[in-house]
């Protein structure tokens, strides 16, 4: 037997006071008893049987334990069943341009990326997930697939060196979405794209469009900070042709509008930003799910109802018990 609620079996451990406390009650009536009459005279007196308030504490007992065992729901014997599997497809652009490794957010932008992708995944499960990474260029760094820890396997290689090509290019992201979505239909096209929001795209405006056409829903994570903070590069950081510090800040403009154009949502995780997990968690939860099919499932089959029977039936027999009278 198991129980799918263990966490109630810890009230059992009031039972013992419970019983202590109807003891001293029980110890309590028969002393104050005695003061007027003592249990030989007492027996002699009267045929009422005064151990019915035992009896009943003891209903009362039983009742508490039974409707205890009952919270915790116990479970035992086999149960087959026959359940539908669903999934969603989710397709997630990550920006791996130089201007990701700033150190505006901790540990930087890309590692802060990278830990959010993690949470999406694991709180994503028997979905189609899949990864695209982009800079000047866009490419697959994770076919669309359901097994998560080859997800987890390309997810922990990326860096800004697997793209020759510099700059921020999304819209080469969406459209190798795109591509993916023709290919694998799903009730609902999800794009999660996570970048800083640099604008080096002249084909943005046209790819968004797009997307807005073709049903993709773009879910934008910005992340990065208005104030900014220089790229680190060799030991230094980042200069440009004048030899001059460059500075990245977050285009949160930019992803705002992705998401608002394609019927999305945008998220934001900075500096002093607040947690957006739950929120987040809670957007993907949401997406809907293409119906795959159906699988047998066992499980064991839920036993409460029993102990719930006898906690009642016990409740019952302490009330209903009478006072009777001893044969003589």
């Amino acid at each position: 037997m198991i129980f799918a609620s263990k966490n109630y079996l810890l009230l059992l451990l009031f039972l013992p006071f419970l019983i202590f406390a109807f003891v001293s009650f029980y110890r309590s009536r028969r002393q104050a008893l005695s003061k007027f009459i003592d249990d030989k005279n007492l027996n002699v007196l009267t045929n009422a049987d005064n151990t019915v308030w035992i009896k009943r504490y003891i209903f009362l007992t039983l009742g508490f334990f039974f409707l205890i065992v009952a919270l915790a729901r116990p479970q035992f014997g086999d149960k087959t069943e026959e359940v539908a599997q669903e999934s969603a497809t989710i397709i997630i652009a990550l920006d791996i341009s130089k201007s990701m490794l700033a150190q505006d957010v901790s540990p930087n932008r890309l590692e802060r990326a990278k830990m959010t992708i993690q949470n999406i995944i694991a709180q994503s499960p028997g979905d189609k997930i899949g990864i695209i990474v982009f800079s000047g260029i866009a490419m697959w760094q994770c076919p669309l697939t359901y097994d998560f820890e080859a997800v987890k396997m390309f997810l922990q290689d990326i860096s800004p060196e697997q793209l020759p090509i510099g700059g921020t290019q999304i819209s080469g992201a969406i459209a190798l979405a795109a591509g993916a979505f023709e290919a694998n239909p799903s009730k609902e096209k999800t794009l999660i794209l996570i970048s800083d929001g640099e604008d080096h795209d002249s084909k943005i405006v046209e790819a968004l469009k797009n997307a807005e056409d073709n049903g993709i829903k773009i879910m934008s994570i910005g992340i990065g900070t208005q104030v900014g903070s220089p790229i680190p590069e060799n030991g230094s950081y980042l200069k440009d042709n004048l030899g001059r510090i460059v500075f990245t800040k977050l285009n949160s403009a930019l992803l705002e509008n992705a998401a608002k154009q394609t019927g999305g949502q945008y998220f934001e995780i900075g500096a002093g930003a607040k947690d957006i997990s739950s929120t987040l968690i809670r957007a993907i939860s949401d997406i809907e799910k293409n119906e795959n099919g159906k699988t047998v499932r066992n499980s064991k089959a839920d036993r409460f109802q029993i102990f719930l029977l006898l906690s009642v039936l016990s409740f019952a027999a302490s009330v209903l018990i009478a006072p009777s009278r001893k044969r003589k």
